[in-house]
């Protein structure tokens, strides 16, 4: 687990606004990490997809192997690919820092379009479904030639809810989706 710490902050949080910001940053450390270890921008949505569907997948394995922990890693590095892939592939100028910061900021507006309205994800099935869903939405747009840099902020929306409400306690907890 790479970002140890945000991840068990967004897991220990009581208050659900303060949640979602540490999922955020956990996303933000993963994505800083990832910039510095692999700086090449990417060239293509296609290669950006199977970069990011390669997260998914990863996701999908702990997911099925019931490792909670280790799952919210795999939602922040889905999340960190989702934002590079609207930074690379859509903010053509600037650092990467600001093409980043904008890719951020389109996932944080998308998170009140992103999975169930008004109410937390069941269980780490459903949040995974739901990602998956928007991950096929974005495969299906780049191989239309349809808009896919909406769909992305909302994987990486998507990735943020992963983190904030798969928690892996045994009792519910209420959270106001915003």
């Amino acid at each position: 687990m790479r970002t140890p710490h945000l991840l068990a902050s967004a897991c220990s949080a009581s208050d659900p606004e303060a949640r979602y910001h540490q999922a955020e940053l956990a996303i933000w450390d993963e994505l800083s990490r990832s910039l510095a270890e692999y700086p090449q921008i990417w060239r293509s949505p296609e290669e950006g997809a199977m970069v990011l569907g390669e997260e998914v997948d990863e996701l999908w394995d702990e997911i099925r192997g019931n490792h909670v922990g280790r799952a919210r890693a795999e939602a922040a590095q889905v999340g960190a690919m989702a934002l590079r892939f609207i930074a690379d592939l859509y903010e053509p100028t600037g650092s990467a820092r600001r093409r980043c910061r904008t890719a951020a900021g389109e996932q944080h507006d998308a998170l009140a379009l992103a999975g169930p309205r008004d109410r937390q994800f069941s269980s780490s099935h459903e949040a995974f479904g739901f990602l998956k869903r928007e991950y096929d939405a974005l495969w299906s747009a780049i191989r239309f030639d349809e808009p896919a840099r909406p769909i992305a902020a909302r994987v990486a929306a998507m990735a943020v809810r992963f983190i904030a409400e798969i928690t892996g306690a045994s009792t519910a907890v209420a959270v106001a989706v915003r």
